[in-house]
């Protein structure tokens, strides 16, 4: 795709951004989980998990934020080009 930067994205281009975007943040979900399992039952492990759990939050916080925002941007640009969905 050879595009001019000052050319806004399309609809379509911002869906397929924030359904890269949701995959990111259900693979970190994933991980998270993955590793919380594998920490010892322990006071080390218990801290560990509060870590992990609090990083996992800040992280898919950020990115729903980004596809909320994605998603207001592209309904605007919808509306602005008379696009029903």
């Amino acid at each position: 795709m050879n595009r001019d930067i000052h050319t806004p994205p399309t609809a379509y281009e911002i869906h397929i951004t924030t359904s890269v975007l949701d995959r990111l943040r259900k693979r970190i979900d994933e991980e998270a989980a993955t590793r919380v399992m594998h920490l010892p039952d322990s006071i080390f492990g218990d801290r560990k998990v509060a870590q992990l759990e609090a990083r996992t939050l800040e992280q898919t916080g950020r990115i729903e934020a980004v596809i909320a925002q994605l998603n207001e941007w592209s309904e605007a640009i919808r509306q602005s080009q008379g696009i029903r969905v």
